[in-house]
């Protein structure tokens, strides 16, 4: 008897089949990490830009009420909009000097399929107009760029 060294072609075939299936699962788990990767950071971008607009809201120091303001953030491709209303008291018909307002801010971008927005909310007090007042531009003047 002569002693054999090596593999057979069908365990080199089977090893083979099994190293393939185990990579191309592997391939698939890899790029669907990345598309969720990226989605994730598509996310955090766009949170960070409503967290800005609010900011930028939360500077001021008189607001109207209620009122709402909007615009298009830089070349990303996503819109901001800004709603301010009474939070105490619910109603400003004694026009309060001051006022506890709620603020939200939604952003709102183009998904895959349809549009996707985040949005964050605050309270704030602060003085109220009564009388003509831009929130847009003011919102886009807090920082100038």
């Amino acid at each position: 008897m002569r002693n054999r060294r090596g593999f057979t072609l069908i365990e080199v075939l089977v090893a083979a089949a099994v190293l393939g299936i185990t990579a191309s699962a592997l391939f698939g788990l890899f790029s669907k990490s990345l598309f969720n990767l990226r989605k994730i950071e598509d996310l955090h971008r766009y949170e960070l830009r409503a967290q800005d607009v609010m900011n930028r809201v939360l500077t001021l120091s008189t607001l109207p009420a209620p009122a709402k303001a909007g615009g298009v953030l830089d070349n990303i491709g996503a819109y901001w909009t800004v709603n301010v209303n009474p939070w105490a008291p619910s109603s400003l018909e004694a026009m309060p000097g001051e006022a506890v307002l709620r603020i939200e801010v939604v952003v709102t971008w183009p998904g895959r399929s349809s549009q996707r927005s985040i949005q964050v909310e605050a309270l704030k007090v602060a003085k109220v107009a009564y009388s003509h007042y831009d929130l847009q531009s003011a919102v886009e003047n807090v920082f100038p760029q």
